[in-house]
């Protein structure tokens, strides 16, 4: 199967500027990201950025680097940046990996690759909740199925039929829907949530989410984060 892999990587994030570049165990945590992503069954793996600090960190260990524009809003607009700067074919798979996930191991590309449902816009990953306090951090994406219906949020005020995950932010798309996500203007549940997954499901697009086959490890939202990765590594 041919797929690429794309790593959005800014380094003015909200929550935690510069975090791309946090150094674990001597290499920066886009380093682990890209790293694990190139022993995927990948063609090919890319890190996209803004920032001329995170591109000439980014040149010490790969020449798949590309600046592109400030003006994209998410990692998805990013990624479809990349896809029309390779003229990539629109049946084109392209992984969306972040650059905040350093534990994500290849064997969870694969599989996503693997399970790509060619009747919706954008594939996904979840895995169970490993605490219940994780379902009140904002900073833990939570994906809800009932049936067939999937939607994500940040908190969790109610008691919902169906159940609830943690969402992993990796996700495959064909190239055809990248460009189109680019036509659509922002929707208000991907402002209000700052879930860029939104404006595909606020256009009527089909998402598909599958469970991955190991633990995801830690995304990093926070320097707390960072340290709970450096505790388990130690």
């Amino acid at each position: 199967m041919k797929f690429y892999v794309v790593i959005p990587a800014r380094y003015e994030s909200s929550r935690f500027p510069g975090k791309v570049l946090s150094l674990i165990h001597g290499k920066t945590m886009l380093q682990h990201v890209y790293d694990n992503a190139k022993k995927s069954q990948a063609t090919e793996v890319f890190i996209a950025t803004d920032s001329d600090i995170v591109m000439k960190s980014a040149k010490s260990f790969t020449d798949n680097v590309l600046l592109t524009s400030k003006n994209n809003k998410n990692g998805t607009e990013r990624v479809a940046e990349v896809s029309k700067s390779f003229n990539w074919p629109e049946d084109t798979l392209v992984i969306n990996l972040q650059a905040d996930m350093p534990e994500l191991r290849c064997e969870n590309i694969d599989f996503l690759a693997k399970s790509v449902d060619k009747t919706a816009n954008i594939t996904t990953l979840y895995y169970p909740l490993t605490s219940s306090k994780l379902l009140l951090d904002k900073n833990t994406v939570k994906i809800h199925i009932y049936k067939e219906n999937i939607s994500f949020c940040r908190e969790i005020k109610s008691k919902k039929d169906g159940d609830i995950y943690k969402h992993i932010g990796i996700y495959a798309y064909y190239v055809k829907d990248l460009y189109l996500y680019k036509t659509y203007t922002q929707s208000e549940n991907e402002l209000t949530l700052s879930l860029e997954q939104y404006r595909f499901i606020d256009n009527k697009h089909k998402i598909s989410a599958y469970c991955a086959v190991s633990n995801p490890g830690h995304s990093v939202d926070t320097i707390d984060n960072l340290n709970k990765i450096k505790d388990v590594n130690n």
